[in-house]
């Protein structure tokens, strides 16, 4: 029984493929890793292995002439079983999962196995870099923690090679589509001056154009001689009023960019004054001198500004013909299949008014249990797959009668933001009428494929790309000279005497191109009786297209020349037929082709409508709950002395509970916020941060008389709020996790690192040479370090909420806020020892 790869070993190995590296020429770089994996390991042979579906293969082989072996004979296959650790077998002869292998028991005689996993940066183990010795052995810690760092390498020259693809895609993309990149610097500068970007280099005080290219001249209204050399407002003086040279001050005595996604100018341009809209981007570089020029980026967006108000009336038209539409539209929501939309049409197809908005499907329509409508509409829920039916029967209550109604549908799957079914779109074409005809015209069709058998003309069908055979009546049996036994047969291997004659080429022209092909008195050279004899036909190839518009199978008619007339009088009926057929094909395509596009366009929609109500869902949720905060403060401020003891726990437990709900709501608040920021970075001196997280917290500190020693810290360049956020979770962490009856102290301290001087474990996003190591330590609780991976998770707790209050999401947005700045957070802690978190942002 073959059992089929699971969801997640087919990611990984479209994540393999994805690097196009199997089956690939030796690559020194490689070459050279297994070099020094198998001298630093002591190893006669160091493998990279990559695994796929049914073999390993080696990308470097040293010390080994073949290049793979079935996945079956693989130690790699059993090291990418756990992609965290480096598999190590002393002895394979002793080892019970290894000690039948064709590979120990025969050549190469593996002994000795180490393999360290080649784990991507999503986390899929790709293969292992592996060494092997003929006799046991065990490596050293350092030799192991080499094999390790060389894995990586290895990924990373994956890595490499996937994005130098990708940039080599891009860049034959872009030569496609635009004029070959210039190599030297003055067909750059002419990229420049033509540029379909407004480009202008202003410098000095006075904002002196250094370099305008034409399409800024022609934006301003102007030639470029005019603003070549001349300060900003003598080249345009109608900016003289409109604060652009302020803003250019700014920029210059700043040194910070100032953006401007739509900026009005009103400019001297076709010999008037108009107002044009632009998108502009004024840089500040640093000269060799020390002075600040403006490199201006401008870009004129009227057009696009009119084409957005175009664009949102065409919307609101849609969503008018929407409802008018005469095809059914609907969503579902969640696994429960909830009716939340309908058009009109949905409706009335259901034989139901919008009553039943709010309502399970099931309920709303209880005639569909038994039929197949539910369960499919859960499967596509829960598979993710979308499903289309055509001339479907569906039994609906319609008129007061149960009707039998057919119907041409898709269920489509709706996701929200993070990806996650939410529900289903429906999209619905009453067919009935078209059905029963087609009924009608698929018996008149079986009565056909009757008549073809008789038919005093040749017929012939080929299916696949392999021209197989379907369907050959006698009279083309006759004609070829051969016997039904054909049938079946490709056509090649039918008719042998077909090659180096026209027909086989022509054939697959026609399967490739989806055109017919026709031709009258075209010789052929058959073998009939026995013997090769050239006979002339009028023949045609017509493609058959199936519901997708791809060619399935090729229809060929054909008659001998001398009963030409009635030959011709058959073909031209059974021509008309088959286009009437690859008609109505092509019609039913393009309708698909439309339904979907409006799918998609309704998914859009719904999603964001669906970020829009989280967003305000998370903040509505504050309002109740100091509601019953108040509430319940108040109860037991004016009826304590009436109420029990038990009454009076429940009321405090409300307030209690209260309070936690209200610190959660706010903490996922502030992640959110965090998680979907966009980036305002600019410098940030932490130590001013922190001097304003002491103040926020200084009642905390006072109160448990905590001992706080900062050292100095840098300026670093980032988002100051979420700084901000950074350092108040920490520092109220150490004084919230040391024990009542303790003092906290806690220790900030700041070390500059080059990157070589990073631990292997620490992997920033940026690529900065340079980090800023900022240390948070505090003696209290600790924690068991074999945690690490899960403190930094969204609701993780190591202890409880009575003994240690908090929402679990504190250390999740200190992860997102490094994150954010490119950086990387980690910790070392033992129990009862305190904690020490360490914060790696770019220098």
């Amino acid at each position: 029984m073959t059992i089929s790869p699971s969801s997640e070993e087919n990611n990984r190995l479209a994540a393999l493929k994805s690097y196009d590296i199997l089956d690939s020429l030796p690559e020194q770089d490689y070459e050279d890793i297994t070099l020094l994996a198998a001298q630093i390991c002591q190893a006669p042979i160091a493998l990279i292995s990559l695994v796929d579906e049914g073999r390993q293969w080696f990308k470097s082989n040293h010390g080994l002439d073949i290049r793979e072996t079935p996945r079956n004979h693989s130690f790699c296959a059993q090291a990418i079983n756990n992609p965290t650790q480096t598999l190590v077998v002393p002895d394979a002869r002793q080892d019970q999962r290894f000690a039948d292998n064709p590979l120990v028991a025969g050549d190469p005689h593996i002994v000795f196995y180490a393999g360290a996993p080649l784990v991507d940066e999503n986390g899929f183990a790709l293969g292992s870099l592996c060494v092997i010795d003929q006799q046991p052995r065990q490596l050293t810690p350092s030799q192991l923690t080499a094999l390790q760092a060389l894995s990586r390498q290895v990924v990373r020259l994956l890595e490499l090679r996937r994005q130098t693809k990708a940039l080599q895609e891009s860049e034959e993309r872009y030569r496609n589509e635009k004029a070959a990149l210039e190599t030297n610097q003055k067909r750059f500068q002419t990229v420049l001056k033509h540029a379909p970007i407004g480009l202008g280099l202003l410098r000095g005080e006075d904002h002196v154009f250094e370099l305008v290219n034409d399409q800024i001249a022609q934006m301003a209204g102007r030639q470029v001689e005019e603003m070549q050399g001349k300060p900003l407002l003598e080249a345009l003086p109608e900016l003289a009023q409109q604060g652009l040279k302020e803003i250019f001050d700014s920029v210059r005595q700043t040194r910070q960019r100032f953006v401007a996604p739509e900026i009005p100018v009103t400019l001297q341009r076709n010999n008037q004054m108009e107002t044009a809209y632009f998108y502009a981007s004024f840089e500040p570089v640093e000269e060799p001198d020390g002075t600040v020029s403006i490199v201006d980026f401008s870009l004129d967006i009227t057009r696009q500004l009119q084409g957005q108000r175009d664009l949102q009336a065409s919307e609101a038209r849609f969503r008018s013909i929407v409802e008018q539409a005469p095809m059914a539209i609907g969503q579902l929501k969640g696994r429960e299949l909830i009716i939340e939309l309908g058009n009109p049409k949905l409706f009335e197809v259901w034989g139901k008014d919008q009553s039943v908005t709010g309502m399970r499907l099931i309920d709303a329509l209880p005639e569909l249990s038994g039929q197949p409508f539910i369960q499919l509409l859960e499967e596509v829920y829960d598979t993710g797959r979308p499903f289309y039916g055509n001339g479907v029967m569906a039994k609906l209550m319609r008129h007061g009668r149960l009707e039998d109604a057919y119907f041409d549908f898709s269920y489509t799957p709706l996701r929200s933001a993070d990806n996650q079914i939410s529900g289903i779109m429906i999209m619905a074409v009453e067919v009935t009428e078209q059905v029963l005809a087609r009924q009608a015209i698929e018996g008149s069709e079986a009565r056909f494929r009757g008549l073809i058998q008789e038919a005093p003309f040749a017929i012939a069908v080929y299916e696949t790309a392999d021209l197989v055979i379907s369907v050959a009546n006698p009279a083309m049996i006759r004609l070829w000279g051969k016997t039904p036994t054909v049938v079946g047969q490709k056509l090649v291997d039918a008719l042998p005497e077909l090659e180096g004659q026209p027909f086989i080429p022509l054939l697959n022209v026609v399967y490739e191109t989806g055109r017919t092909y026709r031709t009258h008195e075209q010789p052929a050279s058959l073998v009939v009786d026995g013997r090769l004899q050239t006979f002339w036909f009028n023949f045609v190839y017509q493609p058959l297209l199936d519901a997708q518009g791809n060619v399935y199978a090729i229809l060929n008619m054909a008659v001998d020349v001398t009963e030409k007339y009635l030959a011709r009088q058959e073909l031209q009926t059974s021509e008309q037929r088959y286009r009437d057929l690859a008609g109505e094909l092509d019609q039913r395509v393009q309708a698909r082709t439309e339904e979907l596009l409006q799918a998609n366009q309704e998914l859009k929609r719904s999603n964001d409508n669906l970020q829009q109500f989280a967003y305000i869902a998370t903040h509505d949720l504050q309002e109740p709950l100091r509601k019953m905060q108040a509430f319940s403060g108040l109860l037991m401020e004016q009826y304590a002395h009436q109420l029990d003891e038990q009454a009076r726990h429940y009321l405090e437990r409300i307030a209690v509970t209260g309070g936690r709900m209200s610190m959660l709501v706010k903490d996922l608040s502030i992640y959110s916020r965090v998680a979907i920021r966009q980036e305002t970075f600019g410098l940030v001196a932490l130590n001013t941060v922190l001097e304003n997280v002491l103040d926020a917290l200084s009642l905390l500190v006072d109160e448990r008389k905590a001992a706080i020693e900062v050292g100095d810290l840098p300026v670093v360049r980032g988002d100051e709020a979420q700084l901000y956020q950074l350092f108040q979770n920490l520092v109220s962490n150490a004084l919230k996790f040391t024990p009542l009856d303790q003092q906290p102290r806690v220790r900030i301290d700041y070390e500059l690192l080059d990157r070589s001087q990073l631990s292997a474990g620490i992997q920033p996003a940026s690529y900065a040479l340079r980090f800023h190591r900022i240390s948070v330590r505090d003696e209290g609780i600790g924690f068991d370090e074999k945690y690490l991976s899960r403190i930094f998770l969204v609701f993780q707790r190591l202890h409880s909420k009575d003994k240690f209050p908090g929402s679990g999401i504190g250390l999740a947005i200190c992860q997102r806020v490094v994150e954010n700045h490119g950086g990387w957070i980690t910790a070392t802690s033992k129990p009862d020892e305190g904690a020490t978190f360490q914060m790696y942002l770019p220098a």
